[in-house]
Formats: C-alpha cells, structure tokens, sequence
C-alpha cells in the first residue's frame, strides 16, 4: 500500500523549459571534444612506457649490481675500469637515471636532497656508516659498496652488535616516483586548462522545477 501524499510533501517534477541552460557555443563543445581524446592518449602511452622505468630508486640499484667487481678508487666516478669510491658509486648510480645528488658523504647529508627513511629501507636506499662513508641497501644487513683501496665493489653483510654497523637510513627525494607522477600532474593541468575554458565559453543558468 502506498503511503498517502499530500500536496504540501509532493516533490515538483516538471521543469520550466524557457528556463533551461542554454546550449554550449560550439567552440566549447569542440574544447570538450578534443580534451578528453589527447588525455586518453597519452595516459596510454604513459602506462605502456612507464613500467621501465617506473621506480628510479630500484633503477638506480639494478645499474650499481651490475657494477660488482669494478675496482675501488679514491674519487672514482666511473665507468668500471677507471673505478668507483663509495659516494663515486652511489652518485652515478643515481646519475644513471637521471638524478643528481652531490659528490661527497658529506655534501649528501648536509643537502635537500635526501631524507632519513622512515619505516623499512628499500633496495637502492642509502645506508650511511658514519659521515664517511655510504652504501646502498640491498636486502636485510647485505649492502653494496666501494669498500676500499684493494677491494672491489661488493655486497657486504653486516653483523648486528659489531664496530661496522650503520647509523642512517636516507631515502633520495622523489627517487621512487617515475614518470606517471609527472604524467599525472600533466593531465590534471590540462583538464584545469580545458575545464575552465568551457565554462568561460557557457552560458550557465539555474534550472528552476516547475510551481
């Protein structure tokens, strides 16, 4: 059984058509039209050429691994057979992926560049052994390292309890975000863009139910 309605409780459902909005000028149409197709676009191109490079911090990892064996040397920036010295390698690491973070331990800890990770370290974070020297993190107390003159590049464990442990774990800004992050900033700056020059181009009026 329906409930009883009033007049006074009955919702209005008719609508004043000589108050309807008035059609959007073509022009804003045609703005509509050709946003949403270039925004799909490249959004598409942007999840096909991403996944490669997707996490510049892991990137950055998976390029030093594969300088195990070069040789240790004092102020070596590469590539293998000139050397690497511990900030030698962690800077070019990072440089092959297009970031750049100073020369020195010392410089990188006074810098912006880094921030102390919270929570957890990740494979290609830096791990500091005092101010003088740094690593990347590889998994659990394993590092990668330019140890030393004499030695080469190296995973090395590290033992809870003894005189090598570290004493800083530094994530490098923006190391884990690739180019979705940027893609994303573009595409909402272009529908802002697309957004408001439709309603600058429309004629908005309020749409009144029917007394």
């Amino acid at each position: 059984m329906r409930p009883h309605l009033t007049g006074r409780s009955t919702l209005p459902t008719h609508w004043n058509p000589d108050k309807a909005p008035a059609p959007a000028p073509r022009k804003a149409r045609f703005l509509a039209r050709a946003a949403l197709p270039l925004v799909a676009v490249v959004t598409a191109v942007g999840m096909l050429a991403a996944p490669a490079s997707a996490n510049r911090r892991q990137d950055a990892m998976s390029w030093a691994l594969r300088r195990i064996g070069c040789p240790y040397t004092y102020g070596g920036t590469g590539p293998c057979s000139h050397g690497y010295d511990c900030s030698g390698l962690v800077v070019s690491a990072y440089a092959s992926v297009g970031m750049s973070l100073p020369r020195t331990t010392y410089g990188m800890l006074d810098s912006r560049a880094i921030r102390p990770q919270t929570g957890h370290p990740h494979p290609g974070n830096l791990v500091f052994f005092g101010d003088g020297h740094v690593t990347l993190y590889y998994w659990r107390h394993v590092v990668l390292q330019a140890p030393e003159p004499g030695e080469n590049v190296q995973l090395t464990r590290w033992y809870p309890g003894s005189s090598w442990v570290p004493t800083g774990y530094y994530r490098v800004r923006d190391a884990g975000n690739g180019p979705m992050r940027q893609l994303r900033a573009w595409i909402h700056s272009v529908m802002i863009k697309y957004h408001l020059r439709i309603h600058q181009h429309t004629n908005l009026r309020d749409v009144y139910v029917h007394q």
